[in-house]
């Protein structure tokens, strides 16, 4: 009787092991990746920041011509075209940037089985850094 008790014990002791092991790897279901750092770092970044940075004095440039033959009212619609002209374009160059970002977060976690991620500042404790392999999946290296 006595062996069956410790058994039992053991075996109690064993199975409350394994599920405190389960929950353990639970509590790292979330995942968080320091989106500045991975932009900061992105191959096409650079040239996407020269390229708006040109198009920006391009504008300003054109903002100098024009506005000199035109009224306070022409110069704020003058200056509201160029600035939504230069916004225009930059979304349209950042959206493949940040679409590819997004991938990678989404194939590093689910590689991870991670179900949650959130931008690094937001996470206090816990969860599990993708940063780097995030990283290394937008510059195409294989990690």
């Amino acid at each position: 009787m006595k062996k069956y008790f410790l058994t039992l014990v053991m075996t109690l002791v064993l199975a409350l092991g394994c599920m405190g092991s389960a929950f353990a790897a639970e509590s790292n279901l979330v995942g968080f990746v320091d989106t500045q750092r991975v932009l900061r770092n992105h191959p096409e970044m650079k040239t996407t920041m020269s390229v708006l940075q040109l198009e920006a004095q391009k504008a300003q440039q054109e903002f100098e011509q024009k506005a000199a033959s035109l009224d306070e009212k022409g110069k704020a619609e003058l200056r509201q075209k160029l600035t939504e002209q230069v916004d225009k374009k930059e979304a349209s160059l950042l959206k493949p940037i940040y679409d590819s970002v997004r991938k990678a977060i989404e194939e590093v976690a689910k590689a991870h089985g991670i179900t949650s991620v959130v931008n690094a500042n937001a996470m206090v404790y816990g969860g599990m850094d993708l940063t780097n392999e995030v990283m290394a999946k937008v510059s195409g290296a294989k990690k």
